[in-house]
Order: structure tokens, then C-alpha cells, then sequence
């Protein structure tokens, strides 16, 4: 029996995290394993305690902060289990330099895009190994047909205000705020840029940057990247608000939006994660703008496919080599999003077409993107690097 241990030591996005870390215990224990489970919902974080000298195949947690916990002789927490850790990041890894620099004995991460996988291997060469796997969700219990849905064009998201982002930038040290100014000037001009390769390009030009402590620089420059993700997705909104196309907004903090011109985009609070595939069983359209992933995905887009809802979202490198514009989702660019809410109401038109592409998206989801094929993944995964035997 393969053992395994799940620990959840917050939760955030909607219980996202708690979500992900329920179906993926689910299908590991389908899978043969034995999954143990730490909340610290439930208990305090000091019971961690009583795995100290326990031995599992494999310990894992989403986005977590495990690495820097360290026992009262300094050493760290996780050398005290007999496994190896898996770091399962949702975010780009410059989030999380302070738990990647962590030498930990028996380090591994798994993450969402490709890029995320070499800069970790580049930067953080004490880290074992590095794996991709997409997130994903499920259909919900009723999935109308098209014809029935009463919701045009849904969006899912929080709401961060870009100018209040700007003016964190702006009380920077100066010299920090006129390299991170340059880099979003940099990314906005060229959406296909990372964040790294902005930042590698920077270095000759600025006295500021030292390359042999490039991950430090990254951390430093995280406002670069939640400006353009915040500019971008208020751009969306405000775009589709001003031509007038019908839009359901769920999530957090959006009453703090400056005013829209549009007279037909509703707001609505945000709901628990596991309850989003209802909304998106009701949508024609899902919307999605990805969160700088140049070379990744993101789960709105195989959540919606699941629910028979036309997934409409933004390029990388990795969607366009799973999906083909035009049969199992649509892409729009966001260096030309003014062309977007033609190319909606287009599909609006025609319930033919919005009908066939969701059944493709569908089918293409059933097949590589349920949370079946994802825990066959992170099993795959497991028994590649650690001790697992086979089932």
C-alpha cells in the first residue's frame, strides 16, 4: 500500500486549494494509495509533530509553506519524514523564492507551465525535480443544452485595482520603481514576454541588478507582474463593458472597480470554488484571461470545456499545441482585445457554432483533462522520483 500525505496549512481562492488537494486524494486512493490528510481547518498547526520519524511515499501540498518550518535545533521539518516533498505551485515561482531556496533533502515541485519548470531548474539547482500538470474541474450535476442557458458570457475572478498596485511601485525605493516601470512598459509592448526574460534583458542596462542573485531580483520585481495582471483583467472587463456585450461577474473586491460605462455587465459575489461549474454549466460563454502563463494553462479552461461551456481565453505557448482555435475553445489576443467582443458576439449569433465548439472542448476535456487523468499524472510522477512501487 502506498502512502501518502496531503497537507493543506491554508486556504485561499475560494477553497480552491482544498478542492484541488480533495479530487486529487480521491483519485490517488483509486490509484491504490493511502492518503492521510493535515488541515490546520481542523487542528492546530503543532500536530504536525507526530509525523516527525514517519515514513510516506511521497508528502505534497499546494502553494505551500512547509519548506521553511524548522524543528528547535534549526533543522528543517520536512527532513524529518521519511518522504519525499512535492511543492505543487499554482503561481509564477517568483512568489515563492522563500520556500524554493530551502535546502531541503528531497525536494520536488510540480507546476502549471513550462516556463515555471525551467526557470525552477535554472535558479534552484538543489531541487530535484520539476514536472507539469494542468489543474482541472467537473461537470456539474446539470449541464443544459445551449439553447437553455441563461447566462451569456461568464467571468471568474477577484478584482485587484491597478492604480493602487501602481502606487505600491511608486513607493518603491527609486531605483526599484524605475526598473519595475520599465519592465511592464517591456511585457505590455510584448505580450509574448516573460517576466524572466524581461528581467534577464534588464540586467545589462542597470546598475540595480546582480545576475548571480537573479531569483532575489524576481521577488523584488513581483509588482511588475500583479500590475499587468491587474491591468489586463480590468482592461477586459471595461472593454467588453463599453461595447456592450452581456457579462456575469463572480469573485472578490469588484465594487472597488471605477464606474463602467456599459450597462450590461452584472457583478456578483464571489462563491466557494466547487461552485463555479454550476455557473459555467449555465454559461454559453466562459471567459478567461491567463495570469502571464506564457507556456502554461489555467483550470477555468478544461472546467469549462467540462460543462459544455465555450471556453474564450487569452494564448500560450502550451494552448495552442492541446486546442485549435475555432473547434473546442476560441482565442483572443490581448494586444488587440478591442477585436474581442466582435469575435463574442459573433459566437452570440450563432448557437449552432457556439453548440459545436462546446461539444469538441467537451470531448477533448473528457479524454486529457479530467481529474482522472490528472491523478494518473501526479501517480505517474510520484513513482518516477520516489519509492512508490507499482500498482
Amino acid at each position: 500500500m502506498k502512502k501518502i500525505l496531503i497537507c493543506a496549512l491554508k486556504s485561499v481562492c475560494y477553497n480552491s486549494y482544498l478542492y484541488f488537494e480533495d479530487r486529487l486524494g480521491s483519485e490517488l486512493e483509486k490509484l491504490g494509495c493511502e492518503v492521510t490528510y493535515f488541515r490546520a481547518s481542523e487542528e492546530p498547526i503543532e500536530h504536525l509533530e507526530r509525523y516527525v520519524g514517519a515514513s510516506f511515499d511521497a508528502v505534497l501540498e499546494f502553494n505551500s509553506d512547509l519548506p521553511k518550518i524548522k524543528m528547535d535545533d534549526g533543522s528543517y521539518f520536512l527532513d524529518h519524514i521519511q518522504a519525499p516533498f512535492y511543492d505543487v505551485l499554482l503561481d509564477h515561482p517568483l512568489y515563492h523564492h522563500d520556500m524554493l531556496k530551502q535546502q531541503l533533502m528531497d525536494f520536488h515541485v510540480i507546476c502549471l507551465d513550462i516556463n515555471h519548470r525551467d526557470y525552477i531548474l535554472k535558479n534552484y539547482p538543489h531541487i530535484k525535480s520539476v514536472d507539469v500538470v494542468s489543474m482541472t474541474g467537473e461537470s456539474a450535476a446539470i449541464c443544459p443544452p445551449m439553447a437553455e442557458r441563461s447566462t451569456d458570457v461568464l467571468f471568474l475572478g477577484t478584482y485587484t485595482s491597478p492604480a493602487e498596485v501602481y502606487d505600491a511601485i511608486e513607493h518603491c525605493p527609486p531605483f526599484l520603481a524605475a526598473d519595475i516601470k520599465k519592465l511592464i512598459d517591456r511585457m505590455l509592448l510584448d505580450p509574448r514576454l516573460t517576466l524572466e526574460d524581461a528581467v534577464t534583458d534588464l540586467i545589462p542596462e542597470t546598475d540595480s541588478l546582480i545576475a548571480e542573485n537573479f531569483p532575489l531580483h524576481m521577488q523584488a520585481y513581483f509588482l511588475a507582474d500583479t500590475y499587468i495582471r491587474a491591468f489586463l483583467r480590468e482592461k477586459l472587463i471595461r472593454t467588453l463593458s463599453d461595447a456592450g456585450v452581456p457579462l456575469s461577474v463572480y469573485g472578490g473586491d469588484w465594487e472597488k472597480m471605477p464606474p463602467l460605462s456599459g450597462g450590461n455587465v452584472s457583478f456578483h459575489e464571489s462563491v466557494p470554488y466547487a461552485d463555479t461549474f454550476s455557473l459555467m454549466a449555465d454559461a454559453k460563454i466562459t471567459l478567461n484571461i491567463m495570469p502571464l502563463f506564457k507556456n502554461g494553462s489555467h483550470d477555468r479552461i478544461p472546467s469549462a470545456m467540462l460543462n459544455k461551456s465555450v471556453a474564450v481565453t487569452d494564448r500560450s505557448d502550451m494552448l495552442t499545441r492541446l486546442y485549435q482555435d475555432g473547434t473546442d475553445l476560441v482565442f483572443y489576443d490581448t494586444d488587440h482585445m478591442e477585436l474581442l467582443p466582435q469575435q463574442i458576439f459573433s459566437l452570440l449569433s450563432d448557437e449552432q457554432r457556439l453548440s459545436s465548439i462546446a461539444e469538441a472542448g467537451y470531448k477533448n476535456a473528457k479524454k486529457n483533462a479530467t481529474w482522472e487523468t490528472t491523478g494518473q499524472r501526479f501517480f505517474d510522477i510520484l513513482y518516477k522520483n520516489g519509492r512508490m512501487s507499482s500498482v
